[in-house]
C-alpha cells in the first residue's frame, strides 16, 4: 500500500502540467523547428493521437492494482518479486539520471538568459537542496503545491501570445500543404518524449488518488497543454522564423526578449525565467519523490535512502555535461533516446510480462 496521505486527481494533473513546462521548452520550439521546419507547431498537434494512446495504456497498467496496492508493488506482481524489483531499481535510477539532468537544464537556462558568467553550481545547488527536501516528504504536499502555482506559468505563456501577435510573420509558418509528410511526422518525436516522461509520473503517482476521475480528464489535459505548446511554437518560429529558432538556445525567452509589454515593460525575460524554477522545482522533486519508492523494494525501507536519491542527484547535475555543447548534445539526442527505451520499451515489457504469467 502507498501509505502516504490521498489526493485528487485534478491535483496530479496540476503536478503533470506544471512539471511538463520544463521539458516542454527545453525541446519543442528548437527541436520541432529543426526537424519539420515552419510545420513545427503542426507536427506537436499531429503528436497529441500518440499521446493519448500512450497516456491510455499507462492508465490501463495502473488500473490493474489491486485494493490497497501500490504502484511499485503492481510492478512486481506483473514482473515477479526478484526481477521486478530490479526493473523498477532500473527505471528509478533512469528517473534518477532526469532529474539530475532536470537541475542542469535549470541552471543552463539561467545562464543562457540572465547570468552568462555564472557558474552552473551556484544555480544547482539550491534548487537541487530544496527538491531533494521536497521529494523527500508525502506527496500531496507536491501536488497542492502545484494546484497553486499552475496559473502563473500558464498565465504567462499566454501574456507572451498575446503581446507576441504583432511580430509574427504568416510566411514563416504557410503554407504547410506543400511541405513533405515525413519530417512533420519525425517533428513529432520531441512532443511525445515530453508527454511520455510525464505520463510516467503520473503513472507513478496514481496510486496516491482518491474519489472519482477517469482517463477523459487526462486526456483532455493533454490536449489542452498540446495546444499551448502548439501556440508556442507557432509564436516563435512566426516570430524567427524556423531556421533561426532551431539555433536559438532558448526560442522562447528570445521570443519574450523581443516584445514590449503594456507599451512600457521591456526585458522581462528575468521575471519569467525566475518564474520557471517553480516547474524546475516540481518536476526534480517529484521525479525523487517516485526514484525514492522506486528503489525501496530493492534497498529496504530506509531513513537514509531519501537523503541518497537527493545527494546522488546533486552529485550528478554538478558534474554533468560541464559545457554548453556536451549539454546541447545530451539534450537532444542521448536523453530523448534512453527516455524512449524506457518509456516505450521497459514499462510496456514489464505489462506484457504480467499480462503473459496471467498476474494482471
Amino acid at each position: 500500500m502507498n501509505g502516504e496521505k490521498p489526493y485528487r486527481l485534478g491535483q496530479l494533473l496540476a503536478l503533470c502540467s506544471v512539471a511538463a513546462l520544463t521539458p516542454a521548452l527545453r525541446l519543442l520550439p528548437g527541436a520541432s523547428a529543426a526537424i519539420a521546419g515552419r510545420g513545427g507547431w503542426l507536427s506537436i498537434l499531429l503528436a497529441l493521437p500518440a499521446a493519448v494512446a500512450y497516456g491510455a495504456f499507462l492508465w490501463r497498467f495502473g488500473q490493474k492494482r489491486r485494493e490497497g496496492e501500490s504502484l511499485p508493488a503492481l510492478w512486481q506482481r506483473a514482473a515477479g518479486e526478484k526481477i521486478g524489483a530490479v526493473l523498477l531499481a532500473l527505471c528509478g535510477l533512469w528517473l534518477l539520471f532526469y532529474a539530475a539532468f532536470t537541475l542542469r537544464d535549470s541552471a543552463q537556462r539561467l545562464i543562457d538568459t540572465v547570468y552568462p558568467h555564472a557558474d552552473r553550481r551556484l544555480f544547482i545547488l539550491p534548487l537541487g537542496l530544496a527538491a531533494a527536501f521536497a521529494g523527500a516528504g508525502d506527496a500531496r504536499r507536491l501536488v497542492r503545491c502545484a494546484k497553486l502555482v499552475l496559473p502563473l506559468p500558464v498565465g504567462a505563456v499566454a501574456l507572451t501570445l498575446f503581446f507576441a501577435l504583432p511580430e509574427l510573420h504568416a510566411d514563416n509558418l504557410l503554407p504547410i500543404a506543400g511541405q513533405p509528410l515525413l519530417p512533420l511526422l519525425e517533428g513529432t518525436l520531441p512532443t511525445l518524449d515530453v508527454a511520455a516522461l510525464i505520463l510516467v509520473l503520473l503513472l507513478f503517482l496514481s496510486d496516491g488518488l482518491t474519489g472519482e476521475g477517469g482517463y477523459r480528464s487526462v486526456a483532455a489535459r493533454i490536449a489542452l497543454l498540446g495546444a499551448l505548446m502548439a501556440a508556442l511554437t507557432a509564436a516563435v518560429i512566426g516570430a524567427f522564423g524556423h531556421e533561426l529558432t532551431a539555433r536559438l538556445a532558448q526560442p522562447y525567452f528570445s521570443l519574450v526578449r523581443n516584445l514590449v509589454f503594456f507599451h512600457s515593460l521591456e526585458r522581462i525575460e528575468a521575471l519569467l525565467v525566475a518564474l520557471w524554477i517553480f516547474s524546475d522545482f516540481l518536476l526534480t522533486a517529484a521525479l525523487l519523490h517516485v526514484v525514492r519508492r522506486c528503489l525501496t523494494p530493492l534497498c529496504g525501507e530506509s531513513a537514509w535512502l531519501p537523503a541518497a536519491v537527493g545527494a546522488a542527484a546533486l552529485l550528478t547535475a554538478c558534474l554533468l555535461a560541464p559545457e554548453a555543447s556536451a549539454f546541447a548534445r545530451l539534450s537532444t539526442r542521448w536523453v530523448p533516446a534512453a527516455n524512449a527505451a524506457v518509456c516505450l520499451l521497459l514499462i510496456p515489457g514489464v505489462y506484457v510480462v504480467g499480462r503473459l504469467r496471467k498476474r494482471l
